[in-house]
């Protein structure tokens, strides 16, 4: 796999430590493409890592059911790709997608989309994810909506020590749908990290 959009969003994110003199161990959150770039930090830097929650950020091929529209839905415009996939993602069935969908145009940068999703995909079908997630050393979260309980890993993770927190009322996006208790969920892990020798 040569370079890739996540693989450049970890530069930032080092340096942004360096700046900030974050040392010793960090404890990581990550959201579904952020799950994704954080999982791609902390392999390089593992024992920097003292807990990781992935909120659905992308360990297996089924994850990409956001960024896989790149290929299923292309469109040379990426202006027109964008309203088109804010517009099916806001008109879904799922928990959180109108008030995500709402908001896209006004942070999304049309242009970025296609490199990222398509990065994203070729990550999930061919960069082993989710081996790379159950050999993290640090204690381990996956939060999902109550929506996507039938992911097919769910229990590999479970047999693999990760700790399972399905959010109710949920899809894709907790801190739209439930932000109460996907909060909860990540005090939990911080604590449980912080009171490890």
């Amino acid at each position: 796999m040569g370079q890739c959009a996540q693989g450049r969003d970890v530069g930032p994110v080092r340096a942004k430590m360096r700046v900030l003199t974050l040392d010793g161990a960090l404890c990581v959150v990550g959201h579904s493409m952020g799950g994704l770039t954080a999982r791609l930090l902390a392999d390089n830097h593992p024992v920097r890592v003292a807990s990781f929650t992935n909120i659905e950020g992308n360990v297996a091929p089924e994850d990409c059911f956001l960024s896989r529209q790149t290929i299923t839905h292309s469109h040379d415009d990426p202006d027109e790709f964008l309203a088109h996939f804010a517009e099916r993602v806001g008109n879904s069935r799922f928990y959180g997608g109108a008030l995500y969908a709402s908001s896209l145009p006004h942070k999304v940068r049309a242009a970025a989309v296609r490199g990222i999703f398509e990065s994203m995909v070729d990550l999930s079908d061919h960069g082993k994810l989710l081996d790379r997630f159950l050999g993290l050393p640090a204690p381990k979260m996956f939060m999902y909506g109550e929506q996507n309980n039938t992911l097919s890993y769910l229990p590999a993770l479970a047999a693999g020590g990760v700790e399972l927190a399905e959010i109710e009322h949920c899809a894709h996006f907790p801190m739209y749908s439930n932000p109460p208790q996907m909060w909860a969920h990540i005090a939990s892990l911080v604590s449980q990290a912080d009171s490890r020798p």
